[in-house]
């Protein structure tokens, strides 16, 4: 699987793990380049830990992009004048099965509730999304219309139109006034529409764990 390679480049900045009885502790780096046989990065990072492991030390690689989350398992070839060489990947897995990722992404969504006397369009934004259902926040319980609910969830770029089965209302409470947490499931979306979301999903998700790594990289080089 040599897709990882440009996964790297790609994200330019990366996690690693290194796990021992004891712990687990986290660092950042950046890639530099790759040769026949060994990965090089910047010295992994870590606010409170010196990166000091020795020569075989096996090590995981965290790679965040929109198709996925990659993990690389690499032993530490050498470590030295702030450069790290690690041995080509041992194993490459991607750790996160497509349809349970679940995002904080907003959308803008109107919700079609149909009873046999007429119809209700509600306008709000995802909470939440995945490629299995939404999560929205109501001025009103919809319980009453379990099985008529109709959904348009409007992308910039694509509109996703699904019936939706409801899964939980949970009302609660914000700045005094009552809310209704609203879960939904899509139950007529095709597999064009599952994989859009899918990789908007994460598309999203790799964009937060860069912002997430870049804090925490030049976090650590205030240090």
């Amino acid at each position: 699987m040599k897709d990882y390679l440009n996964y790297i480049k790609e994200a330019k900045r990366v996690e690693i793990i290194a796990r021992s009885i004891d712990c687990t502790v986290r660092f950042f780096c950046n890639f530099i380049r790759s040769s026949d046989k060994s990965l090089f990065f910047t010295k992994p990072t870590n606010k409170y830990t010196e990166f000091n492991y020795p020569k075989g030390q096996t090590l995981e690689l965290y790679i965040y992009t929109a198709n996925g989350v990659f993990r690389l398992k690499c032993r530490l070839e050498s470590c030295e004048n702030q450069q790290c060489e690690l041995l080509l990947p041992q194993s490459v897995d991607k750790i996160q099965r497509r349809e349970f990722i679940r995002v904080g992404l907003k959308v803008k969504t109107i919700i079609n509730l149909k009873t046999p006397t007429y119809t209700k369009n509600i306008k709000t934004d995802s909470k939440d999304l995945s490629a299995n259902g939404i999560r929205v926040i109501l001025d009103e319980d919809i319980s009453k219309y379990d099985k008529n609910i109709e959904l348009s969830i409007l992308f910039p770029d694509n509109i996703i139109k699904t019936r939706a089965k409801l899964i939980k209302v949970k009302p609660t409470v914000i700045n005094s006034t009552t809310y209704y947490e609203t879960s939904l499931s899509f139950i007529t979306s095709n597999k064009r529409d599952v994989d859009f979301i899918v990789k908007k999903c994460f598309e999203f998700q790799a964009q937060q764990r860069k912002k997430l790594l870049d804090k925490n990289f030049k976090g650590d080089n205030n240090v």
